[in-house]
């Protein structure tokens, strides 16, 4: 038997536009997807992450194909060598928290682990992408490449992909809200794309906007300037809420985040559902927002940003949208 695990994730800046060759920044967050693999029994998935009520359930058919994915990508027949997969940790599955690249860069560790493979982390994050095909078709590779990584990367799609890892001076704590809406990201890049084609001189504005965001976005985060994050991130959600790409849910969560006192706050992911972002230094911040997207209805995770995340999973649950 042998374990592997994946960081959760939250995209701080440029979903959708990281798919057109502009940065997205990213973040690991403080919680993980653990696999372990055995041989010899049966070939069998076992998913016991907690979830978003109905999240596996509509996903499954997209695991079991990332599953076929990376396994063939190792060379190894789950079938003939009888390897039994379960899935665990203390992630939540959930639309926007990178809950699919967290489990395909987890099986990609337990398996080179299992059989003795000499993986490094650019070998995992690779095996990680092919297993993302199964959940997005043509991934783009963000997820995937922090939950190998950790801590906060700037993430250029480009083969191979271009990834940069951004200091911070502490980890700063945030808010996670979730809409309890499961989405389907392959969808949602689709619409994006078919927006994009029928109103092209819209979108060409928005990627310059955006261009411009993402470089104040790193001078920010280089020297901590989180009222400065804040706004940035609020104008990242007003592009992609241009852009088609949030809902009257997500509105209503970075409404109630920001009437709580959060610096900024976006849709991280894929949009249409799944999560909102809020920045909330300080414990104390933190707790307000979270009691204010919770007084309106929704479910909020406390987490944390910008931490190097090092070190194997310690087995601690942290909780979360259960």
């Amino acid at each position: 038997m042998a374990g592997g695990f994946g960081y959760g994730k939250t995209i701080l800046f440029g979903e959708h536009f990281v798919g057109y060759g502009l940065p997205s920044i990213a973040s690991a967050i403080d919680a993980k997807t653990v696999v372990t693999a055995a041989t010899g029994v049966e070939f069998r998935i076992e998913d016991e992450r907690p979830q978003t009520p109905g999240y596996k359930d509509e996903k499954r058919a997209q695991m079991e194909e990332a599953v076929r994915l990376v396994f063939a990508a190792v060379g190894v027949d789950p079938v003939e060598e009888r390897v039994a997969i379960r899935a665990g940790g203390d992630l939540v599955a959930t639309s926007g928290i990178g809950a699919s690249g967290a489990f395909c860069v987890a099986l990609a560790r337990a398996l080179c682990a299992l059989y003795e493979i000499g993986c490094s982390d650019e070998r995992i994050n690779e095996l990680g992408y092919e297993g993302e095909k199964g959940f997005h078709g043509n991934p783009s590779g963000v997820d995937n490449a922090v939950s190998t990584y950790g801590g906060v990367i700037r993430y250029v799609k480009a083969v191979p992909p271009v990834i940069t890892r951004l200091e911070m001076r502490r980890p700063v704590e945030a808010v996670l809200c979730n809409t309890g809406l499961t989405t389907d990201t392959a969808k949602a890049v689709a619409l994006f794309r078919s927006k994009r084609d029928n109103e092209p001189r819209k979108f060409e504005r928005l990627f310059s906007e955006y261009a411009r965001l993402e470089e104040d976005a790193e001078k920010a985060l280089d020297g901590s300037d989180y009222g400065a994050l804040g706004a940035l991130m609020d104008q990242n959600h007003a592009l992609l809420r241009s852009a088609g790409m949030s809902c009257e849910a997500l509105d209503r969560l970075v409404k109630a985040a920001k009437t709580g006192g959060a610096l900024g706050a976006k849709l991280t992911g894929s949009g249409l559902g799944g999560l909102a972002l809020a920045l909330t230094p300080g414990r104390e911040l933190q707790q307000r927002v979270a009691a204010a997207v919770e007084e309106a209805g929704f479910t909020a995770m406390r987490t944390l940003i910008g931490s190097a995340s090092t070190g194997e999973y310690n087995g601690s649950v942290k909780g979360g949208f259960q």
